[in-house]
């Protein structure tokens, strides 16, 4: 597996490459961190522009040299590590051909706030980036540290079920995690869905016995999401994005509510 972090230096970037490079070493995968250089308002003289650019990009490459050191010595043993520094602009585009380009398997992101799936995510390259991707992104929370994943917790609508069950096991397996799949029903709802059923099919669908399917009762689906993961306490939160806007799959327009996700729960998300 190969690993890309981007990273603007910021303490928040800093919590993602700790838990990348964590995550990297519990499963022998490479890592590398990326700088993205640009200009916002480049100066009136195109020489100038270059100029700057020229300096923003060695200084990039020491401040990544130094961040490359501390990752190592603060992860013992042996970690396959490197850094990049590519010129560009939006962020999201440098880092989608990148990954591309380079064989990444996975993105590691810091996300801003830590009490709300939308400041979490709204207006961050985080987001971004997760629009663009072909490519699978995990976004950490301020506070989030990695151990180990032992328990993934995949929200579903039951849209595209086995697809999606399979694509959240390539993960599962390589951590040997636990897969809690999760579909959120109104009180009202009259949909009938034989949990015992569902659960025989995909463990036998997928040989992987490590799964559970529960339903939880809720009119609202995020907070049933959220107390689910609270209940047991999950390492991570998978979901599938579209082509439309983040999340808009499982939560419709809702995405910009708050939501209460604890600050330390990732959230991989995957395109469709």
């Amino acid at each position: 597996m190969k690993i890309l972090i981007p990273t603007d230096f910021s303490k928040l970037s800093k919590v993602a490459v700790q838990y990348a490079a964590k995550m990297a070493k519990k499963v022998d995968a490479e890592i590398v961190l990326l700088h993205v250089v640009f200009i916002p308002e480049p100066p009136q003289t195109m020489h100038s522009a270059k100029s700057i650019e020229e300096i923003m990009a060695e200084n990039a490459k020491a401040d990544l040299l130094q961040l490359e050191q501390e990752i190592k010595a603060a992860i013992k043993g042996h970690l396959n590590i490197s850094h990049e520094v590519v010129k560009g602009f939006p962020v999201e585009d440098v880092v989608d051909n990148y990954a591309r380009h380079n064989d990444i398997d996975l993105i590691v992101m810091g996300t801003k706030g830590a009490t709300g799936l939308a400041k979490v995510l709204i207006g961050s390259n985080a987001t971004a980036v997760i629009n663009s991707s072909q490519i699978p992104v995990i976004t950490v929370p301020e506070h989030a540290r990695f151990d180990h994943l032992h328990s993934m917790v995949y929200a579903t609508d039951m849209t595209s079920l086995d697809e999606e069950v399979q694509t959240a096991l390539l993960f599962a397996r390589i951590f040997d995690a636990n897969l809690h799949i999760l579909h959120v029903l109104p009180a009202a709802s009259k949909e009938h869905i034989d949990k015992n059923k569902v659960l025989e099919h995909l463990k036998t669908k997928m040989k992987y016995p490590k799964m559970t399917f529960q339903i939880a009762i809720n009119d609202d689906t995020t907070e049933g999401i959220n107390d689910y993961i609270a209940d047991i306490k999950a390492d991570i939160l998978v979901m599938f994005t579209r082509e439309r806007t983040f999340f808009e799959k499982i939560f419709g327009r809702s995405v910009t509510r708050e939501m209460a996700f604890h600050s330390w729960v990732p959230i991989l998300a995957i395109k469709k």
